[in-house]
């Protein structure tokens, strides 16, 4: 019987693949996994309880708000008056409010090393998102806090920046820019 050129071809290639396998030495832990030769493997999953921003079971996750993003996502007059993690915690607070339901409020609350309530608060969209003059998404909130004996709140203009990778964070801006 004849064969077509590229049926030769293919012949030819499949004997050579064949004749590579002699060379090497065959273990038993090579048919455990055929699939990683051909296949790359699938990405790590995280995996999570009530939600993507529930307790983490398995791996690490992403902050919902990124560092260079923190301060901005919070009033200034509010700023001074938190610490790094205190900031984090209503930032945090202030990304799940502007994707709430009007007037929601998003409870917030940092605790030191013990375990005790360094400060307590919320964050609440008090409007609806607009569209700004120059075609940002914003969101005007009410962020408040009580420290100590104090409490304290600020309204501020949150739009929507893209920070890459499909990361997007509210963030403090002048809704008439």
């Amino acid at each position: 019987r004849h064969h077509t050129a590229s049926c030769a071809v293919l012949l030819m290639l499949l004997g050579a693949l064949s004749l590579t396998g002699c060379n090497s030495q065959w273990k038993p832990t090579d048919l455990q996994q055929p699939g990683v030769w051909l296949d790359r493997p699938p990405p790590p999953v995280n995996v999570v309880r009530d939600g993507p921003t529930g307790e983490l079971v398995a791996g690490a996750a992403p902050p919902l708000v990124p560092d260079a993003a923190v301060d901005q996502a919070v009033a200034e007059p509010l700023r001074t008056r938190l610490t790094a993690l205190e900031r984090r915690r209503l930032a945090e607070a202030s990304q799940r409010a502007a994707a709430d339901f009007t007037l929601a409020p998003i409870a917030w609350e940092a605790l030191d090393p013990t375990g005790a309530k360094t400060a307590v608060g919320t964050a609440t969209a008090v409007d609806d998102v607009y569209r700004a003059v120059r075609g940002q998404l914003c969101r005007e909130l009410r962020q408040s806090l009580i420290k100590g004996e104090e409490a304290h709140q600020a309204q501020v203009t949150l739009c929507r920046r893209d920070f890459g990778d499909g990361l997007y964070v509210w963030v403090a801006g002048v809704a008439d820019q």
